[in-house]
């Protein structure tokens, strides 16, 4: 979560991959009828370990139907093998809340010596989501862990429990090894945890920089309910940590109107301090005042003036806090195109991501960016996010495609694409571009060209000769462009169809869709030659190309049924 001044409140996601060496699982989906139930738990009593897992594992593909088994499962939980049972913990998981009745096990679970089971543990906590006085406790303590990702994995889970966390976490802010993953939590839990603000104003005074940064960032999420912690936050102000002492003016400007009682040592504190310090303190005396035009014609004024510091990350604060207070776009605009054209990272993205929101306002701007090689490419990408609503900048696009860097002239055609048939007029020099010697801006240029339409017309003998390319990729492009400006034509259809169903086989995601969705274009006339590849390609691994050949087959008069979902991929081979 970022604030408007670049603060991150650093919760990680628990992402279940592999520090745990999971032996082989089968690879094929297991019917979850009784009886085969009944086999796998007849597999449990094995007393080969090997055996055992691979029963358990089983027993996990079959996700929900495997529900019967929860109580065999949570016994594994036991087992010697701490192999088992991180296996029977990771079942659980995919078992899901159908498997409810293991939270008090996998609570215990929790204390396990193995931190692969312990972190097997809380993640099948997080997916079952069992009666939170079942498991709080337990996951409360988890935060002490002596593994950083069973804490994170604790931590997630626990802000899973909304409000009904609180009183945990407000304990856990009373134990120095556990107060910074609390801080996180309420970071994340934001105005839910707002009971939680008494405890988080008194834990205010550790000595940890980074343990008062972030229950400051914790209190600013929380947002006008911390009002009672201004008495807490106002006096580090003049922390000796710069960034405690952002963030107490990042929180008292979060809280508003009632952090009034600061607004002196604000206008104290901002004076004579580091730029990036009196911009924020200058934001926060803005927030506090909503009513006061004044101050807040101030703010805008010294911010506005802020975002030509050569720091990039002070930019980058001055932008957010341009935009929190809704400065004005002709203000605005001047101030964003300044940093896209002569900024440098964080401040670029922010600045570009603030146009992005302002509409016509900004295409001036990203007309003078294009015009200027070292912001040509960011601009480009900027525009392949608005798509047609940056349709003004069609001529600047042209005239950035002579620029030499390969890498700004691929933006630059994305960025036509994006467009659409609005960047018809950019037809010929499209159809140069599929002569360009780069073979990757070459399929993009085709690319382009059948995201015009029909508009393109003119450049169908030009794709008629890439249609031949030694790159399979323009191939594919050049006829997905054939089939999108001339989807009436026999000849170009003829043409494009084995070149389509060639390239659903394609290394390349985007171009097995845009074969996909091309064929299904096509329609009825593409099904003799095109129904076997795209029933095969009903299972392809990318979620996007299997939706896009099941509207395919539809569009062809295909009856396919949805196939069936993939069983989970063992961890071993994620």
């Amino acid at each position: 979560m970022r604030s408007p001044f670049g603060f991150d409140v650093r919760i990680v996601s628990f992402v279940l991959v592999s520090a745990v060496l999971f032996g082989a699982l089968s690879t094929g989906a297991f019917a979850a009828d009784a009886e085969s139930v009944d086999k796998l738990l007849a597999g449990l009593k094995s007393n080969d370990e090997k055996a055992k897992v691979a029963a358990i594992d089983a027993l996990g593909h079959m996700g929900p139907g495997a529900a019967k088994a929860t109580e065999a499962l949570a016994a594994q939980l036991g087992d010697k093998s701490a192999t088992v049972r991180a296996h029977a913990a990771f079942a659980l998981m995919e078992i899901g809340p159908e498997a409810s009745a293991a939270a008090p096990a996998l609570a215990k679970a929790l204390s396990d010596s193995d931190f692969h089971v312990r972190r097997m543990s809380v993640a099948a906590l997080e997916r079952i989501h069992p009666d939170p006085k079942l498991v709080i406790e337990a996951l409360g303590k988890a935060l002490s862990d002596a593994d950083p990702s069973v804490r994170i994995a604790a931590l997630h889970t626990l802000t899973e429990y909304s409000e009904s966390a609180v009183p945990v976490l407000s304990n856990a802010l009373g134990a120095e090894d556990t107060r910074y993953w609390a801080a996180l939590a309420f970071g994340e839990l934001g105005p839910k945890a707002k009971d939680a603000v008494p405890a988080i104003a008194k834990a205010l005074d550790d000595k940890r920089p980074e343990v008062k940064r972030e229950l400051l960032i914790a209190l600013a999420r929380i947002g006008a309910d911390a009002a009672s912690a201004v008495p807490q936050i106002t006096p580090l102000l003049e922390d000796q940590d710069e960034s405690v002492a952002h963030a107490a003016g990042f929180a008292l400007g979060s809280i508003g109107p009632g952090a009034a009682s600061a607004i002196d040592a604000l206008q104290s504190a901002k004076d004579g301090k580091d730029p990036l310090e009196a911009c924020i303190n200058c934001w926060a005396i803005a927030r506090i005042q909503p009513e006061n035009e004044q101050a807040r014609t101030h703010a805008i004024e010294m911010l506005l003036e802020t975002v030509k510091d050569k720091n990039p990350r002070v930019q980058s604060a001055a932008i957010r806090g341009l935009m929190d207070l809704k400065a004005p776009p002709q203000q605005l605009v001047p101030a964003l195109a300044y940093v896209v054209l002569n900024g440098e990272e964080p401040a670029v993205g922010e600045a570009l991501g603030g146009l992005s929101v302002m509409g016509d306002a900004a295409a001036e701007v990203l007309d003078e960016a294009l015009a200027r090689p070292e912001a040509r490419g960011r601009a480009a990408m900027l525009i392949t996010y608005l798509g047609d609503k940056a349709k003004a900048t069609v001529p600047a696009l042209v005239g950035a495609l002579a620029d030499e860097n390969p890498d700004v002239r691929r933006e630059v055609l994305f960025a036509l694409a994006a467009i659409g048939p609005d960047s018809a007029q950019a037809t010929p020099v499209l159809e140069q571009e599929l002569a360009d010697p780069n073979a990757a801006n070459r399929a993009v240029a085709a690319y382009a060209l059948g995201k015009i339409g029909p508009a393109a017309k003119a450049a169908l003998p030009g794709l008629q000769d890439a249609l031949r390319s030694d790159d399979p990729l323009v191939r594919v492009a050049s006829a997905f462009a054939l089939v999108n400006i001339a989807p009436q034509s026999e000849p170009m259809v003829r043409a494009a169809i084995p070149v389509l169903v060639q390239g659903l086989q394609s290394p390349v995601a985007a171009a097995r869709r845009g074969s996909a969705e091309a064929l299904g274009m096509i329609g009825k006339p593409a099904r003799q030659a095109a129904e076997g590849a795209l029933k095969a390609a009903a299972n392809d691994p990318d979620d996007t190309v299997r939706k896009a050949v099941l509207a395919a087959l539809e569009q062809l008069g295909v009856v396919v049924d949805a196939p069936a979902a993939k069983p989970p991929v063992p961890l071993k081979q994620r």
